[in-house]
Formats: C-alpha cells, sequence, structure tokens
C-alpha cells in the first residue's frame, strides 16, 4: 500500500470520527446532558417550612416535633402523607439529566413562571433551597431554579405531590377512632331519638327509641360506627356562621362513647347545594369551631333516623319451601306453582309454555331478601303506593307462610324501588334490580 493510499484512509477515518462525534452531540439548547446538581443535598431536620405556591396562592407548611401544620391557615393540621411525602421528597431528590436551557421551552413543560409550582424550603426564616416544578418527563419530573433557563430532570419529588390548594393541604378528618373502642351510640335529631349500647356479647342492644324497635338491623349500625371511625370532610365551610347553615339547632346530633368515657359529638346541618345536582351537608363537632362539608356518600349512613335501625327483612323463603309466587303486573300477570311436582308450572295465563330455568331468577329472590332503607317520605302516595303498579305474594308449600309485596314507584335516580310488606306501613327501598326480579316479563319466562 503506498503513502498516498495511506494518507487517503487515514483522512476518510478521520471524517468519519468526526461525523460519529457531531452526530452524538445535543443540538445547542435542547439537551446539554449531566450538570452538577442544582440543591443542596438535604437531610431530616435540614427543612422546617415549606412556602408552596400554587397559581399564584401560597401555603405555607411547617414541620413541628414530627407533625405537620398548615401556618397559613391558622396553624390548622395537614394531611399528614401529604406534608410528609412533601417534605421526605427533598431529601430523596435524585437528578438526572438536563432537558434543555432554552428559555423558550420552558411554557412546553409547564415550567415558566406562570404555571410552575414554585417551592421555598426554609430552616427557621433561612431559605435552604428555591426551585420551581414543572410536568412529568418520563418518570422523572422538570425542575428549574428561578431564573435560571437550564430544565432538569429530577426524580422522587413529584410534581403530583405539591400540586395541592390549601384546603387540599389540611387535614380533612372530622372523627378518628377504632371501631372496637366503641360502646355506646346514640342520635336525636329532629325525627325522634335512639340509644344503642354494645353488650357484653359484643352484640348492639336499643336501650331506648322514640320509634319501637322490634328487631335492631346490626348493619345499621356497624355502618354508623365504621363510616365514623375515618370519617373525613369533602371540604371546608370556613367563616360559616351556624345559623345559617342549620349548625345552631342540628338536623341530627350524633354522639359515639369510646372506652374511658371519651365522648365524640357530631352535628349535622343543613344541605348545601352544588348547582350540580349533588348536595353537600354541613358538620361539625361540638367541641370544635371548624364547619366542614360532607359529601352525600360521607354521611348518608350517617345522618339516621331511629327507624332506620329497624330490620329491613321483607322475606325470608327458600325456593325450595315455595308453593306459589303470585304476580299481578298488568299485561305481565302470572301465577307459577311448585306445588304439585319438582319443576314448576305456571297456571296462569293458560296455555302458557314455560322455560323451568328462567323460574329460579325470580323464586330465588325471596330467601333472606333485605331492603336497603327506609324512604324519606313515609307516605304510600309519595311513593305511588296508595295505587301499587304490581303486587307480589309468594306462598311457602305448607301455606303457613306468605310473603306479600306491594310495589311503587323508582326513585329519582331509577335505582331504587319503594314497596311495602306484608301488610305493615313502612315503606322500605329495595334495590331495582332485586324489584326486577320479582316482576318477571313473560315472555322472559316462555320457552323458546
Amino acid at each position: 500500500m503506498n503513502r498516498k493510499t495511506l494518507l487517503t484512509l487515514g483522512v476518510l477515518a478521520a471524517v468519519v470520527i468526526l461525523a460519529i462525534v457531531v452526530q452524538r452531540q445535543p443540538e445547542k439548547g435542547e439537551r446539554t446532558g449531566a450538570g452538577d446538581r442544582p440543591i443542596p443535598v438535604l437531610k431530616a431536620g435540614d427543612v422546617d417550612t415549606l412556602d408552596v405556591t400554587k397559581d399564584g396562592k401560597t401555603t405555607t407548611l411547617k414541620s413541628e416535633g414530627g407533625k405537620y401544620v398548615v401556618a397559613s391557615a391558622a396553624n390548622y393540621p395537614a394531611d399528614e402523607n401529604a406534608a410528609k411525602e412533601a417534605f421526605e421528597g427533598l431529601t430523596k431528590a435524585s437528578f438526572g439529566n438536563i432537558i434543555t436551557d432554552q428559555a423558550g421551552k420552558q411554557a412546553e413543560f409547564d415550567i415558566d413562571d406562570a404555571k410552575a409550582i414554585h417551592v421555598v424550603a426554609k430552616k427557621g426564616a433561612t431559605v435552604v433551597t428555591d426551585f420551581l416544578l414543572g410536568k412529568s418527563v418520563g418518570s422523572a419530573t422538570s425542575f428549574r431554579l428561578p431564573g435560571k433557563n437550564e430544565i432538569w430532570q429530577v426524580s422522587n419529588l413529584a410534581h403530583w405531590a405539591f400540586d395541592r390548594d390549601q384546603a387540599s393541604w389540611r387535614d380533612k378528618s372530622i372523627t378518628t377512632f377504632s371501631a372496637g373502642d366503641v360502646e355506646t351510640l346514640s342520635l336525636k335529631g329532629k325525627a325522634g331519638a335512639i340509644d344503642l349500647k354494645k353488650g357484653d356479647d359484643g352484640k348492639w342492644k336499643v336501650v331506648s327509641s322514640t320509634t319501637p324497635i322490634a328487631k335492631l338491623d346490626d348493619n345499621a349500625v356497624d355502618g354508623v360506627v365504621s363510616t365514623m371511625t375515618g370519617w373525613k370532610a369533602g371540604d371546608f365551610a370556613d367563616g360559616a356562621k351556624l345559623a345559617d347553615v342549620g349548625l345552631d339547632n342540628p338536623h341530627n346530633t350524633v354522639v359515639v362513647g369510646l372506652k374511658g368515657g371519651k365522648k365524640l359529638t357530631a352535628l349535622i346541618g343543613n344541605k348545601k347545594s352544588d348547582g350540580k345536582g349533588d348536595e353537600d351537608t354541613y358538620v361539625k363537632l361540638a367541641d370544635n369551631a371548624q364547619v366542614f362539608t360532607v359529601k352525600k356518600w360521607g354521611i348518608e349512613r350517617i345522618d339516621r333516623r331511629p327507624m332506620d335501625f329497624k330490620d329491613k327483612t321483607l322475606c325470608d323463603l327458600a325456593e325450595g319451601d315455595i308453593g306459589e309466587i303470585v304476580v299481578n303486573n298488568g299485561k305481565d300477570s302470572v301465577t307459577l306453582s311448585h306445588a304439585g311436582g319438582k319443576e314448576w308450572t305456571v297456571t296462569k295465563p293458560a296455555h302458557f309454555t314455560l322455560d323451568t330455568s328462567k323460574v329460579t331468577n325470580t323464586a330465588g329472590a325471596f330467601k333472606d331478601w333485605k331492603g336497603t332503607g327506609f324512604a324519606e317520605d313515609q307516605s304510600p302516595g309519595a311513593n305511588g303506593l296508595d295505587k301499587p303498579r304490581a303486587d307480589v305474594k309468594a306462598i311457602s308449600k305448607d301455606k303457613k307462610t306468605t310473603c306479600s309485596l306491594k310495589i311503587g314507584n323508582e326513585n329519582k335516580d331509577k335505582t331504587s324501588v319503594a314497596v311495602q310488606a306484608n301488610g305493615k306501613p313502612e315503606v322500605v327501598l329495595v334495590a331495582k334490580w332485586m324489584a326486577d326480579r320479582v316482576l318477571p316479563k313473560l315472555d322472559d319466562l316462555k320457552k323458546k
């Protein structure tokens, strides 16, 4: 190989190497690679205050002897998990590459001054670190120092951990206790009063009630207790006047008696419409000035009347014990007989060919059938029971037991149906799908 050829190959090799180097270099301003850590390494105790600014509003959190408070809300207790996540995130922060140093890219990562979450960490009055958090970038979060253009990737310092307004930083717990510590429960409201006590056998007993209760619904009692063990508010009603929200004369007062003589008293006030069809309820504890609002699902198992603790069993007939089912439901009226043989037959209407496999759904509905609650308005007329749309009877083979039901209207959200059972005046709510089981369509029962 001559000298000229060797020179040519050397130049070619140099060009290839240069091309590779150029290809591996980031485009200017797009990705500048790893850099020095933008904030110092922090350990537990280095920071005791966080000023978190979101949408121009600043919330101040303080760590005081292992407890967290929202200092900007009169030292209200902070949500412990949320505050702990924020403080501990500072000690776990791990930095990756610089994504970009172009100022024009800040809005793209939600880390410009208008969109970013601004965090100032202090020890006493001394600022320890000051930074901005933007949106997630893969498994990391975009990070920038105020006044700087470099956008970093940071892990273990999540955007969502700081993405809260002041109310979200506050502890929304209303009552917290162990269910095993509950000894008594009493409710007193405009619909009456009831006192309950847990016996030595662990079962609840009625001490007194303005509504006679022959048999107690233990599930209703347990529903109140279990909900209140970790009862949380939906929001705060700061500055609400008690008279304006019905807490000067509560709709209901719920008192939980705990071991050791401690009592927790919750006052339940008026409902508050959100304008979207949902209603919150105003609530406060008797010994605390803070007023909360609670979502419907967070109040409905607690705001109970004495009658709500009555047993809600409508029927308790097993399919094998039923001799006849009579359904009066207009064009879908049917009489099913199980008395004369092993298989179900239809005695009315005449000449009906029954698919026996379709009867089990109806016949099986009468075993330990319980309502979900009692209608708020107990008048038959308000529930379509003055003129029932249907009635159903399940009669035992020995004719000693009859389950008799009047079927009324559906509720507004079409999830429940009003029923009166066995001649009793109470209007019970049952799940619509259960009511549908005892009101079969003739066409569904017919053998195809």
